[in-house]
C-alpha cells in the first residue's frame, strides 16, 4: 500500500510507493521529516521543506533542522522550497540581496554538516515577471545531503525541470545504491576489521615490544619488535589511504605523509558553503570556487615546503 501524508498545516504532501517503511521524525509548519526503510534494510531520513518568506519566520525552520541533526545520525536528505538563496549569484535582477538575508541559511546547512548537490539544468528554479518585461530569477529550490547519504548511495543526480504551470521548477532526483562499494566495505571490515581501532591496538603492541626489547636485548625480541612495527606501519598506510580517498585528492606527492591534512580537508569540504573568498598574501581577494581552490592548493603546497603564507578566510 502506498504511503500518503502531509505536514501539520497541510502545505507539504508526500507520496511514497509500496515497499518502503515510513516513520515520522518531525512535523512542523515548514518541514516534514520522515525515516525511510527500504525493503533491503537500508535506512535514511528525508526532510521536505516549504519555508516561510521572511528571515525571521525561517529561524524556526533552521532550529528544526539543527535539532534533527543533533538527535539523529542517519543518512539525510533535505530538499524543497527554502525561499532564500544561498549566495548572491543565485539571483538575477530585482532588489539587492544583503548577506544577512542568506547567512542564516548557510550557517544552518553547515551546522548540520549538509552540502549542496550538483544539479543539471537551469540554475534558477523560480521566476517572477512578464515575458515582455523585467523578470526576477532566483534559485530557491534545492537539495542538500550529509556525507552519510553520499556514502550510502551511488550516483545522486538533481535535475531542474522546466517550469510548467508554476513559477517554481520541479526538482527530480535519482538515487542508486552503491552495491559494489557496500559489498567492498563489508569485505574490508571482515578482513581488516576497523582500521582506526586496529591502528590503536598495533600502536600499543609496539610500545610493549619496545619496552620488552629495551629490558632484554635479544635477537628474538628484536625480531618480534620489527614485526610489530611492520604491522603498525601497514595500518598507518591503510589509514592514510582512507583519508586520501575521502578527500578525493590526486595531486599530492607520495612522499608527503600527513594524515591530519587529509582529515582536515575532508571536514573542510563539508563546510565549503561558508567559504566565499580568501585574502591572498599580497593583499588581493580570491573570489569564486576556482580562485579559492587555487589559493587553497598553493597554501598547503607552501606548508609542505616550509613557506609560511598568511590567509584570511571569509
Amino acid at each position: 500500500m502506498r504511503y500518503i501524508n502531509y505536514n501539520t498545516n497541510g502545505q507539504i504532501w508526500v507520496f511514497i510507493k509500496e515497499g518502503t517503511s515510513v516513520g515520522v521524525i518531525s512535523d512542523t509548519k515548514q518541514q516534514l521529516t520522515l525515516q525511510l526503510t527500504l525493503d533491503n534494510g537500508y535506512q535514511f531520513m528525508v526532510t521536505m521543506v516549504y519555508a516561510k518568506c521572511t528571515a525571521l519566520e525561517r529561524l524556526c525552520l533552521w532550529e528544526d533542522l539543527y535539532t534533527i541533526g543533533l538527535d539523529f545520525s542517519l543518512p539525510w536528505m533535505v530538499g524543497g522550497d527554502f525561499n532564500v538563496i544561498m549566495e548572491e549569484d543565485e539571483k538575477i535582477s530585482g532588489l539587492l540581496v544583503y548577506p544577512q538575508e542568506y547567512e542564516d541559511f548557510a550557517l544552518s546547512i553547515n551546522s548540520c554538516e549538509l552540502f549542496d548537490l550538483h544539479f543539471i539544468g537551469n540554475p534558477f528554479t523560480w521566476w517572477k515577471g512578464k515575458s515582455d518585461g523585467e523578470c526576477i530569477f532566483k534559485r530557491l529550490d534545492m537539495v542538500v545531503i550529509n556525507q552519510a547519504l553520499q556514502d550510502l548511495f551511488g550516483h545522486l543526480e538533481i535535475q531542474h525541470l522546466a517550469r510548467t504551470g508554476s513559477d517554481h521548477a520541479n526538482l527530480q532526483w535519482k538515487l542508486r545504491l552503491k552495491k559494489t562499494k557496500l559489498a567492498l566495505t563489508r569485505w574490508s571490515k571482515a578482513k581488516y576489521e576497523d582500521i582506526f581501532k586496529q591502528l590503536l591496538i598495533r600502536e600499543e603492541i609496539v610500545k610493549v615490544k619496545e619496552h620488552l626489547f629495551e629490558e632484554h636485548l635479544t635477537s628474538l625480541n628484536n625480531r618480534v619488535l620489527r614485526q610489530a612495527q611492520e604491522e603498525y606501519n601497514l595500518y598507518l598506510y591503510y589509514e592514510e589511504e582512507f583519508w586520501r580517498q575521502k578527500a578525493s585528492i590526486q595531486w599530492y606527492n607520495e612522499e608527503d605523509k600527513n594524515t591530519k591534512f587529509f582529515h582536515r580537508l575532508v571536514k573542510g569540504r563539508r563546510k565549503r558553503l561558508a567559504l566565499q573568498r580568501v585574502l591572498r598574501s599580497y593583499g588581493t581577494w580570491a573570489e569564486g570556487e576556482e580562485e579559492v581552490l587555487v589559493e587553497a592548493v598553493n597554501f598547503f603546497q607552501h606548508q609542505f615546503i616550509g613557506v609560511i603564507v598568511e590567509r584570511i578566510l571569509i
